[in-house]
């Protein structure tokens, strides 16, 4: 293979990341990061070009001109990495950084006659941009497989911006600006950048591709009219926690909550009004629970709620706190004296209890609820029965508002 065939080989593999990066953006258009990561790639691989292509006559110009492309896919690249890690890239410093580092070299290249000086201003400037790229990082508390490695990655540029030049000059002649590609440093340069450009860009791509899949099974798991889980994905993360719970001997409750008379909202309003109706009890629900419940939608106008450290008298409070907080939901396109009402049910989980035992328990009680004239909250921990229901001066339920009969 000829020297300039090998040449072509860093910015051509930076062509390729780049071409796949914009090819996995077109496919998710709202990942600015997978965007950032290939226009990072473009701009290294002009980069790249430039420097391998460029008249060798115009010496050590070419380490200046170069570092244009270089810094704006240095920069642009880190971007979309912290991004990706949900962390803001501080533009000024690392604009300062780019800034300093041109003005630094171009002085250098005025009022000096060093090659070696021009180089290690170039790589200092990028050895500094990754070194704060891999300091927010590692700030970072979660962090996936993924994000470790590339934090390894952006450590290792970091070491070999600032250790590479002076290990090469020691094993290399004096550089000459006019023979700086038939230079041993260049030579290393090529091969390092290389190897670097494609561990960082596999790694890259896992992670984007992770977050493809990833966004693909939540939107698979939800149910995109009320924004809780499928009936499916809720059972599974149920089952999952309930044998969780067991293990580390923490109280679990499961409240079972159905939207009154709703066939009559669709038969009298349209089910376009039905839908807002899913929608805001849904939005009620994520507004009422802790992060560490799981709700779902597990039928037309039925949801589910695990609540994680609860007892049945922590299920009938929040249960109490949602059938008060339907009552004030706004459906656009109901009319304004009709209200919304729900009933509950629920239970606290027994020794050993599973998933299907304690929702037909909680079942049950939605039943009584239902039973006992709805809008009320019934809850089964197998001693007592509780019970709650609306007082007289509580907004009217569907099928007073509308004058219509009660449903079954």
């Amino acid at each position: 293979m000829s020297e300039g065939v090998q040449g072509l080989v860093t910015p051509m593999t930076a062509a390729i990341f780049a071409v796949t990066f914009l090819l996995l953006w077109k496919r998710d258009p709202a990942r600015r990061e997978t965007l950032a990561m290939g226009i990072g790639y473009v701009s290294l691989s002009i980069g790249f070009f430039m420097s391998h292509l460029n008249p060798e006559s115009l010496g050590r110009v070419n380490i200046s001109v170069t570092n244009i492309p270089y810094s704006i896919g240095t920069i642009v690249l880190i971007w979309g990495i912290l991004h990706r890690a949900g962390i803001r890239l501080p533009i000024f410093v690392m604009g300062s950084i780019a800034v300093i580092g041109a003005i630094v070299g171009g002085i250098s290249q005025v009022f000096g006659d060093s090659v070696e000086a021009d180089l290690y201003i170039a790589n200092t400037t990028y050895g500094l941009m990754f070194g704060v790229a891999a300091l927010l990082l590692s700030q970072k508390t979660k962090t996936d497989v993924i994000e470790k490695i590339v934090l390894g990655i952006l450590i290792f540029n970091v070491a070999q911006f600032f250790l590479r030049p002076p290990l090469s000059f020691m094993f290399s002649e004096v550089i000459v600006g006019g023979a700086y590609r038939d230079a041993t440093y260049y030579a290393i340069l090529m091969t390092v950048l290389a190897l670097g450009s494609m561990v960082m860009g596999l790694a890259l791509i896992a992670g984007c591709i992770k977050d493809q899949l990833n966004a693909l099974h939540t939107e698979f798991a939800t149910d995109m009219l009320s924004g809780l889980l499928s009936r499916h994905a809720f059972e599974a993360r149920a089952r999952e926690t309930i044998a969780a719970a067991h293990k580390d001997n923490v109280p679990l409750a499961l409240i079972i909550g159905d939207i009154d008379h709703f066939k009559q909202v669709n038969d009298i309003w349209g089910h376009q009004v039905g839908d807002n109706a899913i929608e805001g009890f849904g939005k009620l629900v994520l507004h009422t629970v802790r992060d560490t419940d799981i709700c779902g939608r597990i039928g037309g106008e039925e949801f589910c709620i695990l609540v994680w450290n609860a007892d049945s008298k922590v299920a009938r409070s929040l249960a109490e706190r949602l059938r008060i907080g339907v009552t004030a939901i706004e459906i656009s396109g109901m009319n304004d004296d009709t209200h919304l009402t729900a009933s509950f049910g629920g239970a606290g989980m027994e020794v050993e209890e599973g998933y299907r035992s304690l929702f037909a328990r909680a079942d049950k009680a939605l039943y009584r609820a239902k039973d006992a004239g709805r809008n009320a909250v019934e809850i089964d921990d197998n001693a007592a029965v509780s019970h709650t229901r609306r007082s007289d001066d509580e907004p009217r339920p569907i099928t007073e508002g509308a004058g219509t009969s009660k449903a079954a």
